[in-house]
C-alpha cells in the first residue's frame, strides 16, 4: 500500500469508526450528561489506536510509531508538554474574566448546581481571589500527574501523531502536514460536538459554530502536540500535554457563573479561554521550517 493510500485509508477508516461509535446517540437522543455519552467519549479516544492497527494489518506497515521514549534528549519537550497547557489555559481564564468579570463567581455556583443534580447539598466556601491564584496553580502542576487521561491520550496519539502525521510530513511537508493533521483532528470530533462535548449549554449557531471552534481548537492545540511529537521523536511528550489540556479543561467552569458562552470561554475550548495556544500555534507554524531535523523522522 503506497504512503497516499494509507492516508486515505486511515481517514477513512477513522471518520467510519467515528460514525458507528456516535450513531447510537443519535439514535437514542442521548443526553449529555448519559453514561453512554460518557462511554462513548471514552471509546471515542481509541479509535485512533485501532484505526492505526487495521491500516497497518492492511498496508502490512511494520514502521515505527514514535514509541520511543527519548526522555534524555527530549527532557525540554517533556518539560513543555508537563507544564505548558496548564500556564496557557490560565493565560485564556484570566483574559476571559478580565473581559467579563461579571461572570467570576467566588462563591461556587457551578459546584454547588453539579451536587444539586446528584441530589446533595453543601455549604461551599466563599472563596478569595488570591486562593482561586493558588488552587490554579495547584492544577498546573497537578495535571501532568493525573495518568489516566495519559492513557486515554494515548489512544488518540498514537494514531494522529504517530502514525498518520510521519505519513502527511513525507507527503506535504511539515507545516501543511502538523495544519491538515489539525483540521482532521478537529473534524472527527464534530459527532461529539453536538452532545455537548466541550460546548455545553446555549449559544448561537448550534452545533454548527461549536464544531468550526472545535477545529480551531483543534487545529491549535494540534500544532504543539504535532511539534512536541517531530521535535521528540516520540508521542509521549504529546500524551502528556493531552492528557494535562483534557485533566484540567472543566475546572474553569467552577468559577464561573452559568450565563457564559462556551464559544468564548473560560475554557480552553473557547476563543479567548484559546488565546494561548492560538498564539504558541501560529508561533510554531511560522517557525518551523527551522528545524530542518524535523522531517528526517518521518
Amino acid at each position: 500500500m503506497r504512503r497516499r493510500e494509507k492516508i486515505a485509508a486511515f481517514i477513512g477508516i477513522e471518520f467510519g469508526l467515528v460514525i458507528l461509535c456516535t450513531l447510537p446517540l443519535f439514535l437514542l437522543h442521548a443526553d449529555p450528561a448519559s453514561l453512554l455519552m460518557i462511554l462513548t467519549s471514552v471509546t471515542f479516544m481509541f479509535l485512533p489506536a485501532l484505526t492505526t492497527l487495521i491500516v497497518r494489518r492492511l498496508a502490512h506497515d511494520k514502521g515505527r510509531l514514535f514509541l520511543q521514549l527519548n526522555i534524555r534528549k527530549a527532557w525540554k519537550e517533556y518539560l513543555l508538554a508537563a507544564f505548558l497547557p496548564g500556564v496557557l489555559e490560565g493565560i485564556g481564564v484570566a483574559l476571559y474574566f478580565f473581559i467579563f468579570p461579571n461572570h467570576f463567581d467566588l462563591s461556587l455556583t457551578y459546584a454547588a448546581q453539579l451536587l444539586a443534580i446528584n441530589g446533595q447539598v453543601a455549604d461551599l466556601p466563599q472563596l478569595t481571589l488570591p486562593v482561586v491564584v493558588g488552587i490554579g496553580l495547584i492544577f498546573i502542576l497537578a495535571a501532568p500527574l493525573v495518568i489516566v487521561n495519559h492513557v486515554a491520550a494515548f489512544g488518540e496519539e498514537i494514531g494522529w501523531r504517530g502514525f498518520l502525521l510521519p505519513l502527511l510530513v513525507e507527503e506535504l511537508g511539515v507545516q501543511k502536514a502538523i495544519l491538515l493533521n489539525g483540521v482532521l483532528w478537529g473534524t472527527v470530533h464534530a459527532p461529539l460536538v453536538c452532545f455537548g462535548l466541550n460546548y455545553n449549554g446555549t449559544y448561537p449557531g448550534q452545533p454548527w459554530s461549536g464544531i468550526l471552534m472545535m477545529v480551531l481548537f483543534a487545529t491549535s492545540i494540534g500544532v504543539f502536540l504535532s511539534y512536541l511529537t517531530l521535535k521528540s521523536g516520540s508521542i509521549f511528550p504529546a500524551c502528556i500535554a493531552h492528557g494535562a489540556i483534557n485533566a484540567i479543561r472543566e475546572a474553569p467552569l467552577f468559577i464561573c457563573l452559568n450565563t457564559f458562552n462556551a464559544l468564548l470561554g473560560p475554557k480552553p475550548s473557547g476563543i479567548i479561554g484559546m488565546i494561548g495556544f492560538l498564539v504558541l500555534g501560529a508561533a510554531i507554524f511560522f517557525k518551523v521550517t527551522q528545524y530542518p531535523d524535523l522531517q528526517k523522522d518521518g
